[in-house]
């Protein structure tokens, strides 16, 4: 019997891999074309979803920083800062409002009104030029049109003139327009689209309306924004050379419009959006052009396309147009109860070279391959496959940033002996620094590709800055290696905790935690995991420092200071040095809100913007009204007293009675606030910020505060 034919290792791994090339290159030719279709999908795809990403974002700040505005008035008028009864009160709500409108120029007007008739309106006019910019009306429905007036003021807030009301506006009564009867107590009410009562412009108008639990009164704040200034971003922005972007209300018509030659400027868009036959009817449902009315084939053919295939908010569609084929894209935005759509269209032609050429290079690069690889296969067959299978799989290992033990890769050939070597000694390296550095930031770069280089992203974060009390004094009571192992255990129950609620632990200076939430990764309320997470650390320490106490080691007492807001976060540093941390107003705001724990006796302070992020799922106790150092923006600090659900009613009502004697102090009642603030303390006689504003209400009773003093606490820089 003839014994079968023998082949070498060498030449069986040879004709596989020139069996295998074979097949690779004729899968290659079978689906280029495949490819390229798809690729021209992927393209359009990207174009849209960037697109779309950028008019949400534009829409999100153009619509989501109104409501925020809403609540901070709100607070306002509870604290009464807002009411009006003489014409003395006009400068003070135009110093609270003016400024506001400045930093947010999507905010044409705003008005605070009462169900007494009473209506205050701030306005940015531009109909004066340069003699005059602001402009208010006072209308007192209830009192007849001779109780209110009209005042002008220069840019720099100087008297311009004062007038009774103009003939249209004596008959204005506030109750009656759209934004006061939509306005449910207590929610935020979006109206939808209607013309203004003095410019006629086309717009929205976002409300809130509450009762006075003292008056009885029902109060209201709303705020205007022109459409105009939607479309002026949608105009202008161009998905590809020649794409298109724009936004669509429910009912079809177009409140952002796409470019087009026919309005290049805020003038031809307002005469757009205002609809020259509607004019002069204020406070009318604006009756808005669709593409169909304004000549626009693509958008209209897009709309039909989306329709025709249920409206679906997710995925791109292709569609022809114009003789041509585009590619199109819907995304939902909600207002409230309406719904609004950002559409994009691409023309296919704007990608497709791109595609062609993309294509003669695979099948350039795919031949060169093919001739390379017959030539090298047998070679790489012995040498090369085996190792460096194992250094490819070991390569893996590393770029998952997997730190377990990797066996030896074994090689006669010099080069992969030493890459080898090379390898397993980074592994050790990474074990090593993986103590120093985050190993999930990193992990997040290799799955993106990235090097991390110098540059961030603006973004919603909550950040959180710690200190310990007296950290000194407890340093110099101890032994450096004592030291060293207390803080161990001090920052591992910390970080763990912080870490727990998907806390990103930012650095440790010295005996502070810096840490937030809402990056690398996007956190849907970031600042309720950031509250739980400071609650939890509180607690934890409690029970630590009794146990630490009794073993004979120092507690350490430690002070807790939180703000949510707008934040750059990313790599700072040198190029041969980077950082991965957050920069701004919101952290610079943490950092002094926990060096204010010292000052009011308090273990946690945080901003209302923490508060208005969490909404009800904690009970609060505010503090105080402080304009920080080095700020000009006042607000209020808030302490917190726990979750919802496990805070008794006695805290809860020593909260309140403690809120109330702050109330009496700012109106200058300091007597009767002292009586509150006693019966505080004689259930908790260490509540240090009952302690702290007893004392002050002692000092102002010896020596009253002058006449223009505000209440806020004014923190002076160092």
């Amino acid at each position: 019997m003839t014994a079968p034919r023998s082949i070498t290792t060498r030449n069986a791994l040879l004709l596989i891999l020139l069996a295998l090339i074979f097949l690779i290159s004729a899968s290659i030719l079978i689906v280029v074309d495949w490819g390229a279709r798809r690729t021209m999908r992927d393209l359009s795809q990207r174009y849209i979803e960037q697109s779309a990403n950028q008019v949400q974002s534009e829409m999100g700040h153009f619509f989501g920083s109104i409501e925020e505005f809403l609540n901070i008035s709100g607070a306002w008028w509870e604290a009464g800062l807002l009411d009006y009864n003489s014409r003395a009160d006009l400068q003070r709500l135009n110093a609270l409002y003016i400024p506001l409108l400045d930093q947010n120029r999507q905010i044409t007007s705003m008005m605070l009104a009462r169900d007494d008739g009473l209506e205050y309106l701030l306005f940015r006019d531009l109909r004066g030029g340069d003699d005059y910019e602001w402009y208010n009306r006072l209308v007192w429905a209830d009192r007849g049109p001779d109780a209110g007036y009209v005042v002008r003021w220069t840019r720099d807030l100087k008297l311009h003139s004062e007038e009774p009301l103009p003939d249209d506006a004596k008959d204005y009564d506030p109750r009656r327009r759209p934004f006061y009867t939509g306005a449910a107590l207590g929610a935020t009410h979006w109206t939808t689209p209607y013309y203004f009562f003095i410019t006629k412009d086309a717009g929205l108008t976002v409300s809130q309306k509450w009762r006075d639990p003292t008056s009885g009164q029902t109060k209201l704040v709303a705020f205007d924004l022109l459409l105009r200034d939607l479309s002026d971003f949608t105009s202008k922005l161009r998905p590809s050379p020649n794409g298109k972007a724009f936004v669509l209300h429910d009912d079809g018509s177009l409140i952002g419009l796409p470019a087009d030659p026919r309005w290049t400027d805020s003038a031809q868009i307002r005469e757009i959006l205002r609809k020259a036959n509607n004019q002069a009817d204020s406070d009318r449902e604006a009756t808005l052009l669709t593409p169909d009315d304004l000549g626009l084939t693509v958008v209209r053919d897009a709309v039909s396309a989306w329709e025709g295939s249920g409206k679906s908010p997710k995925g791109v569609f292709r569609y022809r147009s114009d003789a041509g084929f585009w590619w199109g894209g819907f995304r939902q935005f909600k207002l409230q109860d309406q719904s609004l759509w950002i559409g994009v269209a691409v023309p296919e032609g704007d990608f497709l070279g791109e595609a062609e050429r993309q294509r003669y290079w695979v099948l350039a690069v795919s031949t060169v391959a093919v001739l390379l690889a017959l030539l090298l296969a047998g070679l790489a067959a012995r040498y090369y496959s085996r190792p460096l299978e194992a250094l490819a799989e070991q390569s893996v290992k590393i770029r998952d940033l997997n730190l377990s033990e990797a066996p030896q890769v074994q090689s006669r050939v010099r080069e992969i002996r030493q890459l080898a070597e090379a390898q397993s000694q980074m592994l050790t390296g990474i074990r090593s620094f993986s103590r120093y550095v985050s190993v999930a930031l990193v992990r997040e770069l290799v799955r993106r590709g990235e090097v991390a280089m110098i540059g961030g992203k603006k973004t919603s974060l909550t950040v959180l800055f710690t200190d310990i009390r007296n950290f000194t004094r407890i340093a110099e009571s101890m032994a450096p290696e004592k030291l060293t192992r207390h803080m161990s255990d001090y920052f591992q129950l910390m970080i763990t905790a912080l870490q727990r609620e998907s806390g990103t632990v930012d650095k440790i200076v010295g005996d502070g935690v810096v840490a937030f939430w809402g990056a690398p990764d996007p956190l849907e309320d970031h600042a309720v995991h950031a509250v739980s997470a400071v609650l939890t650390c509180q607690r934890l320490l409690r029970e630590r420092n009794a146990d630490w106490e009794a073993s004979g080691r120092p507690a350490l007492p430690t002070h807790f200071g939180l703000c949510t807001g707008a934040a750059v976060v990313g790599n700072v540093g040198a190029p041969e040095r980077l950082s991965y941390t957050a920069l701004g107003d919101t952290v610079n705001t943490a950092s002094r809100l926990e060096s204010l724990n010292i000052r009011y006796g308090t273990e946690i302070l945080v901003t209302e913007s923490v508060v208005a992020a969490t909404g009800s799922k904690f009970v609060w106790r505010r503090i105080d009204r402080v304009r920080l150092k080095g700020k000009n923006l006042i607000t209020d600090i808030y302490e917190p007293l726990g979750e919802a659900t496990q805070v008794s009613d006695a805290a809860r009502e020593r909260a309140r009675t403690y809120e109330e004697a702050l109330r009496l102090a700012t109106e200058r009642h300091f007597a009767d606030a002292v009586d509150l603030l006693d019966t505080i303390l004689t259930a908790e006689p260490e509540d240090g910020p009952s302690l702290r504003l007893r004392t002050m209400c002692g000092d102002w009773i010896e020596t009253p505060p002058p006449e223009d003093w505000d209440g806020v606490t004014r923190l002076a820089e160092k």
